[in-house]
Protein backbone atom coordinates (compact mmCIF):
# COMPACT_ATOMS: atom_id res chain seq x y z
CA UNK A 1 0.00 0.00 0.00
CA UNK A 2 2.46 2.54 1.11
CA UNK A 3 4.85 1.73 -2.44
CA UNK A 4 1.59 2.31 -4.44
CA UNK A 5 0.78 5.78 -2.47
CA UNK A 6 4.49 6.60 -3.13
CA UNK A 7 3.87 6.06 -7.26
CA UNK A 8 0.16 8.29 -6.63
CA UNK A 9 2.32 10.67 -5.25
CA UNK A 10 4.76 10.95 -7.82
CA UNK A 11 2.17 10.97 -10.77
CA UNK A 12 0.48 13.70 -8.88
CA UNK A 13 3.51 16.18 -8.69
CA UNK A 14 4.61 14.95 -12.20
CA UNK A 15 1.35 16.41 -13.22
CA UNK A 16 1.39 19.77 -11.20
CA UNK A 17 4.55 20.48 -12.73
CA UNK A 18 3.36 19.72 -15.81
CA UNK A 19 0.79 22.52 -15.00
CA UNK A 20 3.08 24.64 -14.19
CA UNK A 21 5.45 24.20 -17.14
CA UNK A 22 2.41 25.02 -19.65
CA UNK A 23 1.49 28.34 -17.43
CA UNK A 24 4.95 29.29 -17.44
CA UNK A 25 4.91 28.16 -21.30
CA UNK A 26 1.72 30.28 -21.64
CA UNK A 27 2.91 33.62 -20.46
CA UNK A 28 6.01 33.25 -22.76
CA UNK A 29 3.94 32.94 -25.38
CA UNK A 30 2.00 36.38 -24.20
CA UNK A 31 5.09 37.90 -23.56
CA UNK A 32 6.14 37.51 -27.43
CA UNK A 33 3.32 37.10 -28.97
CA UNK A 34 3.25 41.14 -30.19
CA UNK A 35 6.92 40.40 -31.50
CA UNK A 36 5.80 37.53 -33.40
CA UNK A 37 2.96 39.45 -35.00
CA UNK A 38 5.41 42.29 -35.61
CA UNK A 39 7.96 40.10 -37.44
CA UNK A 40 4.97 38.48 -39.60
CA UNK A 41 3.89 41.86 -40.55
CA UNK A 42 7.44 42.99 -41.59
CA UNK A 43 7.45 39.81 -43.60
CA UNK A 44 4.62 40.21 -45.13
CA UNK A 45 5.37 43.95 -46.53
CA UNK A 46 8.97 42.89 -47.48
CA UNK A 47 7.72 40.63 -49.51
CA UNK A 48 4.72 43.17 -50.61
CA UNK A 49 7.23 45.36 -51.43
CA UNK A 50 9.76 42.71 -52.86
CA UNK A 51 6.95 41.09 -55.65
CA UNK A 52 5.69 44.65 -56.39
CA UNK A 53 9.24 45.74 -57.13
CA UNK A 54 9.45 42.61 -59.23
CA UNK A 55 6.03 43.48 -61.25
CA UNK A 56 7.00 47.27 -61.59
CA UNK A 57 10.38 46.66 -63.08
CA UNK A 58 9.77 43.92 -65.43
CA UNK A 59 10.90 44.76 -68.44
CA UNK A 60 13.07 43.97 -71.20
CA UNK A 61 15.70 44.94 -73.61
CA UNK A 62 15.26 46.44 -77.37
CA UNK A 63 15.69 43.66 -78.92
CA UNK A 64 16.84 45.45 -81.97
CA UNK A 65 20.13 46.28 -83.16
CA UNK A 66 20.15 48.03 -85.51
CA UNK A 67 22.40 51.00 -85.85
CA UNK A 68 21.03 54.52 -86.88
CA UNK A 69 24.41 56.04 -89.01
CA UNK A 70 23.48 58.73 -91.22
CA UNK A 71 20.44 59.46 -89.46
CA UNK A 72 19.46 62.64 -87.19
CA UNK A 73 17.24 62.39 -84.03
CA UNK A 74 15.75 65.03 -81.73
CA UNK A 75 15.37 64.21 -78.36
CA UNK A 76 13.18 66.61 -76.28
CA UNK A 77 13.83 66.64 -72.76
CA UNK A 78 16.64 64.43 -73.29
CA UNK A 79 19.02 66.43 -69.78
CA UNK A 80 17.83 64.18 -67.65
CA UNK A 81 15.89 60.70 -66.98
CA UNK A 82 14.77 58.47 -69.55
CA UNK A 83 15.48 61.14 -72.41
CA UNK A 84 19.40 61.15 -71.15
CA UNK A 85 19.19 57.47 -71.26
CA UNK A 86 17.92 57.33 -74.49
CA UNK A 87 20.20 59.56 -76.12
CA UNK A 88 23.36 57.56 -74.71
CA UNK A 89 21.65 54.33 -76.19
CA UNK A 90 20.92 56.25 -79.80
CA UNK A 91 24.39 57.30 -79.95
CA UNK A 92 26.03 54.30 -79.00
CA UNK A 93 24.49 53.28 -82.19
CA UNK A 94 25.65 56.22 -84.57
CA UNK A 95 23.08 58.62 -84.36
CA UNK A 96 23.47 62.27 -85.38
CA UNK A 97 21.72 63.70 -82.15
CA UNK A 98 20.26 67.36 -81.21
CA UNK A 99 19.72 67.08 -77.92
CA UNK A 100 16.52 69.30 -76.84
CA UNK A 101 16.91 71.22 -73.45
CA UNK A 102 15.20 73.73 -71.59
CA UNK A 103 18.72 74.88 -70.64
CA UNK A 104 21.55 74.79 -73.14
CA UNK A 105 24.07 75.34 -70.64
CA UNK A 106 22.85 71.93 -69.02
CA UNK A 107 22.13 70.25 -72.20
CA UNK A 108 25.91 70.72 -73.79
CA UNK A 109 27.07 69.37 -70.50
CA UNK A 110 24.58 66.77 -71.02
CA UNK A 111 25.61 66.07 -74.46
CA UNK A 112 29.32 65.76 -73.38
CA UNK A 113 28.18 63.34 -71.13
CA UNK A 114 27.12 61.21 -73.75
CA UNK A 115 29.86 61.90 -76.05
CA UNK A 116 32.16 60.42 -73.58
CA UNK A 117 29.81 57.57 -73.33
CA UNK A 118 29.10 56.46 -76.65
CA UNK A 119 32.26 57.44 -78.20
CA UNK A 120 30.00 59.72 -81.15
CA UNK A 121 31.01 63.15 -81.63
CA UNK A 122 27.95 63.71 -83.29
CA UNK A 123 25.60 64.81 -80.30
CA UNK A 124 24.61 68.67 -80.09
CA UNK A 125 22.57 70.93 -78.00
CA UNK A 126 19.54 73.41 -78.73
CA UNK A 127 17.47 75.11 -76.80
CA UNK A 128 14.24 74.24 -76.24
CA UNK A 129 11.31 75.42 -73.97
CA UNK A 130 7.95 73.88 -74.69
CA UNK A 131 6.25 76.04 -72.59
CA UNK A 132 6.94 79.17 -75.13
CA UNK A 133 5.61 78.97 -78.64
CA UNK A 134 8.07 81.19 -79.75
CA UNK A 135 11.28 79.40 -78.22
CA UNK A 136 9.54 75.91 -80.07
CA UNK A 137 9.87 78.42 -83.35
CA UNK A 138 13.63 79.61 -82.66
CA UNK A 139 13.94 75.80 -81.84
CA UNK A 140 13.29 75.06 -85.37
CA UNK A 141 14.48 78.03 -86.90
CA UNK A 142 17.74 77.01 -85.78
CA UNK A 143 17.92 73.35 -86.64
CA UNK A 144 16.66 74.43 -90.37
CA UNK A 145 19.81 76.21 -90.55
CA UNK A 146 21.92 73.66 -89.16
CA UNK A 147 20.34 70.34 -90.90
CA UNK A 148 19.59 69.40 -93.75
CA UNK A 149 17.71 65.91 -92.74
CA UNK A 150 15.12 64.76 -90.02
CA UNK A 151 14.64 61.23 -89.55
CA UNK A 152 13.10 60.43 -85.58
CA UNK A 153 11.39 62.98 -84.07
CA UNK A 154 11.07 61.87 -79.98
CA UNK A 155 8.73 63.62 -78.32
CA UNK A 156 10.07 62.87 -74.21
CA UNK A 157 10.34 66.38 -72.64
CA UNK A 158 7.29 66.02 -69.85
CA UNK A 159 5.50 68.29 -66.62
CA UNK A 160 3.96 67.30 -63.94
CA UNK A 161 3.31 69.50 -60.70
CA UNK A 162 1.12 72.37 -59.47
CA UNK A 163 -0.96 74.58 -61.53
CA UNK A 164 0.81 76.93 -63.82
CA UNK A 165 0.36 78.71 -66.89
CA UNK A 166 2.81 78.38 -70.09
CA UNK A 167 4.05 81.56 -71.50
CA UNK A 168 1.15 81.37 -73.67
CA UNK A 169 -1.13 81.67 -70.94
CA UNK A 170 -2.08 77.80 -71.40
CA UNK A 171 -2.32 75.39 -68.23
CA UNK A 172 1.46 73.92 -68.29
CA UNK A 173 0.72 70.47 -68.28
CA UNK A 174 -1.32 70.68 -71.38
CA UNK A 175 0.88 72.97 -72.76
CA UNK A 176 4.14 71.35 -72.45
CA UNK A 177 3.26 67.17 -72.17
CA UNK A 178 1.01 68.11 -75.61
CA UNK A 179 0.34 71.19 -77.17
CA UNK A 180 4.26 72.56 -77.02
CA UNK A 181 5.04 68.50 -78.44
CA UNK A 182 1.91 69.19 -80.93
CA UNK A 183 3.29 72.23 -82.35
CA UNK A 184 7.20 71.28 -82.54
CA UNK A 185 6.17 68.45 -84.39
CA UNK A 186 3.95 70.66 -87.34
CA UNK A 187 6.54 72.68 -87.77
CA UNK A 188 9.36 69.73 -88.15
CA UNK A 189 6.87 67.86 -90.34
CA UNK A 190 8.05 69.16 -93.51
CA UNK A 191 11.51 68.09 -93.62
CA UNK A 192 9.83 64.26 -91.83
CA UNK A 193 8.19 64.21 -95.26
CA UNK A 194 11.40 64.75 -97.13
CA UNK A 195 13.26 62.69 -95.05
CA UNK A 196 10.53 59.44 -95.13
CA UNK A 197 10.07 56.65 -94.30
CA UNK A 198 10.72 58.85 -91.18
CA UNK A 199 9.32 58.12 -87.30
CA UNK A 200 7.68 60.50 -84.43
CA UNK A 201 7.94 58.77 -81.04
CA UNK A 202 5.69 59.89 -78.10
CA UNK A 203 6.50 59.10 -74.67
CA UNK A 204 3.67 58.64 -72.99
CA UNK A 205 1.97 57.21 -70.02
CA UNK A 206 -0.62 54.41 -69.34
CA UNK A 207 -1.96 57.02 -66.88
CA UNK A 208 -3.74 58.30 -70.10
CA UNK A 209 -6.66 56.12 -69.48
CA UNK A 210 -7.28 58.14 -66.60
CA UNK A 211 -7.55 61.43 -68.02
CA UNK A 212 -10.90 63.59 -69.05
CA UNK A 213 -10.61 65.56 -71.99
CA UNK A 214 -12.92 68.66 -71.75
CA UNK A 215 -12.96 71.20 -74.69
CA UNK A 216 -14.86 73.61 -72.83
CA UNK A 217 -12.34 73.74 -69.87
CA UNK A 218 -9.22 72.92 -71.32
CA UNK A 219 -7.62 75.49 -68.34
CA UNK A 220 -8.97 73.47 -65.71
CA UNK A 221 -10.83 75.78 -63.96
CA UNK A 222 -13.50 73.39 -62.51
CA UNK A 223 -10.66 71.71 -60.83
CA UNK A 224 -7.27 70.97 -60.72
CA UNK A 225 -5.32 68.50 -59.41
CA UNK A 226 -1.59 67.56 -60.89
CA UNK A 227 -2.54 63.99 -61.68
CA UNK A 228 -5.12 64.53 -63.48
CA UNK A 229 -3.71 67.27 -65.80
CA UNK A 230 -0.91 65.11 -66.24
CA UNK A 231 -3.03 62.24 -67.18
CA UNK A 232 -5.35 64.50 -69.71
CA UNK A 233 -1.89 65.36 -71.28
CA UNK A 234 -1.00 61.82 -72.16
CA UNK A 235 -4.13 61.34 -73.41
CA UNK A 236 -3.94 64.34 -75.63
CA UNK A 237 -0.54 62.73 -76.85
CA UNK A 238 -1.86 59.39 -77.35
CA UNK A 239 -5.12 60.55 -79.36
CA UNK A 240 -2.24 62.58 -81.12
CA UNK A 241 -0.35 59.75 -82.30
CA UNK A 242 -3.30 58.30 -83.76
CA UNK A 243 -3.89 61.52 -85.51
CA UNK A 244 -0.15 61.35 -86.51
CA UNK A 245 -1.11 57.89 -88.51
CA UNK A 246 -4.01 59.12 -89.41
CA UNK A 247 -3.39 61.98 -91.53
CA UNK A 248 0.84 61.14 -92.43
CA UNK A 249 1.18 57.52 -92.86
CA UNK A 250 0.38 57.53 -96.66
CA UNK A 251 3.13 60.19 -96.71
CA UNK A 252 5.69 57.65 -94.79
CA UNK A 253 5.69 59.18 -91.38
CA UNK A 254 4.98 56.82 -89.12
CA UNK A 255 4.44 57.80 -84.86
CA UNK A 256 4.51 55.20 -82.20
CA UNK A 257 3.24 55.73 -79.01
CA UNK A 258 5.98 54.58 -76.32
CA UNK A 259 5.07 54.01 -72.66
CA UNK A 260 8.47 53.09 -70.54
CA UNK A 261 6.61 52.36 -67.62
CA UNK A 262 6.86 53.72 -63.95
CA UNK A 263 10.65 55.45 -64.07
CA UNK A 264 12.60 57.30 -61.39
CA UNK A 265 13.29 60.03 -62.73
CA UNK A 266 12.75 63.89 -62.23
CA UNK A 267 9.35 64.15 -63.38
CA UNK A 268 7.72 63.81 -59.50
CA UNK A 269 10.60 66.75 -58.46
CA UNK A 270 7.30 69.45 -59.17
CA UNK A 271 4.66 66.70 -57.20
CA UNK A 272 3.24 69.04 -54.21
CA UNK A 273 2.89 68.28 -50.50
CA UNK A 274 3.18 64.79 -48.44
CA UNK A 275 1.85 62.53 -51.66
CA UNK A 276 4.65 63.96 -53.89
CA UNK A 277 7.32 63.05 -51.45
CA UNK A 278 5.93 59.60 -50.76
CA UNK A 279 6.15 58.70 -54.52
CA UNK A 280 9.60 59.89 -54.84
CA UNK A 281 10.86 57.66 -51.72
CA UNK A 282 8.48 55.02 -53.46
CA UNK A 283 10.19 55.77 -57.04
CA UNK A 284 13.97 55.50 -55.47
CA UNK A 285 12.92 51.83 -54.48
CA UNK A 286 9.88 50.37 -56.57
CA UNK A 287 10.48 52.25 -59.99
CA UNK A 288 12.75 51.63 -63.15
CA UNK A 289 15.82 52.96 -63.50
CA UNK A 290 16.21 55.10 -66.79
CA UNK A 291 18.01 52.94 -68.48
CA UNK A 292 15.58 50.18 -68.01
CA UNK A 293 12.64 52.61 -68.94
CA UNK A 294 13.95 53.90 -72.83
CA UNK A 295 14.38 50.53 -74.02
CA UNK A 296 10.62 50.54 -75.43
CA UNK A 297 11.67 54.27 -77.12
CA UNK A 298 14.84 53.26 -78.60
CA UNK A 299 12.49 50.39 -79.90
CA UNK A 300 10.04 52.57 -81.70
CA UNK A 301 13.10 54.49 -82.75
CA UNK A 302 15.16 51.39 -84.70
CA UNK A 303 13.10 48.21 -84.98
CA UNK A 304 12.53 46.98 -88.13
CA UNK A 305 9.10 45.78 -89.19
CA UNK A 306 7.01 48.11 -87.33
CA UNK A 307 5.17 50.13 -90.21
CA UNK A 308 2.14 48.25 -89.54
CA UNK A 309 2.04 49.67 -86.15
CA UNK A 310 2.01 53.25 -86.52
CA UNK A 311 -0.51 54.93 -84.59
CA UNK A 312 -0.10 52.05 -81.74
CA UNK A 313 1.23 52.48 -78.14
CA UNK A 314 3.89 50.16 -77.24
CA UNK A 315 5.03 48.96 -73.96
CA UNK A 316 8.04 46.54 -73.28
CA UNK A 317 8.41 46.46 -76.66
CA UNK A 318 4.96 44.97 -77.64
CA UNK A 319 2.03 46.59 -78.68
CA UNK A 320 -0.91 46.72 -75.78
CA UNK A 321 -4.14 47.48 -77.18
CA UNK A 322 -5.49 51.31 -76.72
CA UNK A 323 -8.43 52.43 -74.26
CA UNK A 324 -11.55 53.64 -76.21
CA UNK A 325 -11.43 56.78 -74.90
CA UNK A 326 -8.49 57.58 -76.87
CA UNK A 327 -9.89 55.91 -80.02
CA UNK A 328 -12.83 58.19 -80.66
CA UNK A 329 -12.62 59.42 -83.84
CA UNK A 330 -14.41 62.83 -83.27
CA UNK A 331 -12.61 63.37 -80.14
CA UNK A 332 -9.29 62.87 -82.33
CA UNK A 333 -10.40 65.31 -85.30
CA UNK A 334 -11.60 67.92 -82.51
CA UNK A 335 -8.16 67.61 -80.55
CA UNK A 336 -6.34 67.96 -83.88
CA UNK A 337 -8.56 71.37 -84.90
CA UNK A 338 -8.54 72.98 -81.54
CA UNK A 339 -4.55 72.39 -81.36
CA UNK A 340 -4.01 73.38 -85.12
CA UNK A 341 -6.07 77.03 -83.71
CA UNK A 342 -4.54 76.89 -80.47
CA UNK A 343 -1.21 77.17 -82.16
CA UNK A 344 -1.52 79.61 -84.94
CA UNK A 345 -1.33 76.35 -87.73
CA UNK A 346 -4.92 76.89 -88.83
CA UNK A 347 -3.48 79.46 -91.30
CA UNK A 348 -0.65 76.85 -92.94
CA UNK A 349 -2.96 73.66 -92.44
CA UNK A 350 -6.73 73.03 -93.19
CA UNK A 351 -9.05 72.19 -90.68
CA UNK A 352 -10.76 68.71 -91.17
CA UNK A 353 -14.26 68.19 -91.02
CA UNK A 354 -16.26 67.17 -87.63
CA UNK A 355 -18.19 65.26 -86.88
CA UNK A 356 -21.71 66.41 -89.21
CA UNK A 357 -19.48 68.79 -91.38
CA UNK A 358 -18.44 65.94 -94.05
CA UNK A 359 -16.00 62.54 -93.55
CA UNK A 360 -13.94 62.33 -91.22
CA UNK A 361 -9.44 61.46 -92.21
CA UNK A 362 -9.18 57.99 -93.89
CA UNK A 363 -7.23 55.71 -91.90
CA UNK A 364 -4.16 56.19 -94.03
CA UNK A 365 -4.82 59.93 -94.40
CA UNK A 366 -5.32 59.87 -97.63
CA UNK A 367 -8.42 61.96 -97.39
CA UNK A 368 -7.70 65.28 -100.22
CA UNK A 369 -7.87 68.89 -98.93
CA UNK A 370 -8.78 71.01 -102.05
CA UNK A 371 -5.33 71.49 -103.05
CA UNK A 372 -4.23 73.31 -106.44
CA UNK A 373 -3.29 71.67 -109.58
CA UNK A 374 -3.82 67.96 -107.02
CA UNK A 375 -6.65 65.49 -107.51
CA UNK A 376 -9.27 64.07 -104.63
CA UNK A 377 -7.83 61.10 -103.02
CA UNK A 378 -3.86 61.76 -104.08
CA UNK A 379 -2.26 63.42 -101.33
CA UNK A 380 0.13 62.48 -99.08
CA UNK A 381 -1.63 63.21 -95.58
CA UNK A 382 -2.95 66.56 -94.90
CA UNK A 383 -1.86 69.64 -97.14
CA UNK A 384 -0.72 73.19 -96.50
CA UNK A 385 -2.73 75.61 -97.51
CA UNK A 386 -2.14 77.46 -100.96
CA UNK A 387 -0.76 81.00 -100.22
CA UNK A 388 -3.50 82.92 -101.53
CA UNK A 389 -6.24 80.53 -99.11
CA UNK A 390 -3.89 81.19 -96.11
CA UNK A 391 -3.72 84.97 -96.45
CA UNK A 392 -7.40 85.33 -96.73
CA UNK A 393 -7.84 83.28 -93.48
Amino acid sequence: MSKLKGSAMKEIMRVEELEENKEELKEVVEDVKPVIILAALVAVVLLFIFFLRLYIRWGVECPSKNRLDGKTVIITGANTGVGKATAIELAKRGARLILACRDRIKGEAVARIVKKKSGNQNVFAGRLDLASMRSIKEFVEEFNQNEAQLHILINNAGYMGPKAATDDGYERCFGVNYLGHFYLTMLLMEKLRKCAPSRIVNVCSDAYSRGKLDFSDLAMLKGYDSFSAYARSKLCQVIFNLELQRHFFSACVWSFAAHPGACNTELLRNFPGMHGKVLRAMARVLFKSPEEGCQTIVYCAVADGLRDFSGKLFANCKVVKLQDVAREKETGTKLWNTSLTLTGMDREYALYPEEGEGSAPAENGSQAIGTEGGEEGDTTGPEKRPAAAAQQS
